[in-house]
């Protein structure tokens, strides 16, 4: 058996997002065609499909509810094709960093498997960092093995998630130092997520090799973001 411990605290992630922020609808021109556009993603779009469905009907339910809040919402509701980190596909779980060092790495990763994957040329990706409140119960897998398959990963997570864990805390071997959460269930968010800055993800064709922070107007090297962290005094 694993330990549980309680989790309580601000974890955070980056999600793609336009600087500065736009209607995503704007570019379509007259009312009348943004309206359409956005009936056509209420048909389409799976957050949109579970709101509704939780919901009664009304999309637009989220004005005060903490899971209903799209940012809360939207990793439950979307499959993840390619799987997570202690889950194989279609389990939609959110994945979080305890601070936001560990976030951005974390986000330079997955970008850069996503760009590789896709041949991306030279580009920016801009992203924004959303930090998440979180309380509960969640499965302590830091003593895991640090070189324990992804097979043998997923298989246990997805035990631990059939079993009904709220979440599982864990290490990263391509991130040592840093503590990360797969979270299973909504219940376990107890406040709306919140924006925080937003970044552009410098991608040379090869790698992300450099990351410009909008609010400092100055550029994160990679070697500095994935250097190991120092040790507390």
């Amino acid at each position: 058996m694993h330990p549980q411990i309680t989790i309580e605290g601000l974890y955070r992630r980056l999600i793609p997002s336009k600087f500065p922020t736009i209607d995503i609808y704007e570019r379509f021109g007259g009312r009348e065609m943004q309206a359409f556009a956005a009936e056509l993603e209420a048909v389409t779009n799976p957050r949109l499909t579970a709101k509704s469905r939780i919901t009664g009907g009304d999309i637009s339910a989220d004005s005060g509810s903490t899971r209903l809040q799209n940012w809360n919402h939207a990793p439950f509701s979307y499959p993840m094709p390619e799987g997570s980190y202690f889950l194989p596909a279609p389990y939609s779980v959110m994945e979080l960093a305890f601070d936001e060092r560990a976030a951005l790495a974390r986000a330079v990763l997955r970008r850069e498997q996503f760009l590789s994957q896709t041949d991306e040329l030279t580009c920016g990706v801009d992203m924004r960092m959303l930090t998440h409140r979180i309380k509960g119960e969640f499965v302590d897998l830091r003593g895991l093995p640090a070189d324990t398959s992804q097979k043998a990963r997923r298989l246990l997570g997805k035990q631990l998630f059939e079993d009904g864990a709220q979440g599982i805390v864990h290490h990263m071997a391509e991130l040592p130092g840093h503590d990360f959460l797969c979270v299973f269930t909504s219940e376990a968010l107890v406040e709306k997520a919140t924006q925080g800055a937003h970044f552009r993800f410098r991608w040379d064709g090869n790698q992300i090799n450099r990351i410009f922070d909008f609010s400092s107007n100055a550029d994160i090297d990679r070697s500095e973001l994935f250097a190991a962290p120092k040790a507390a005094a």
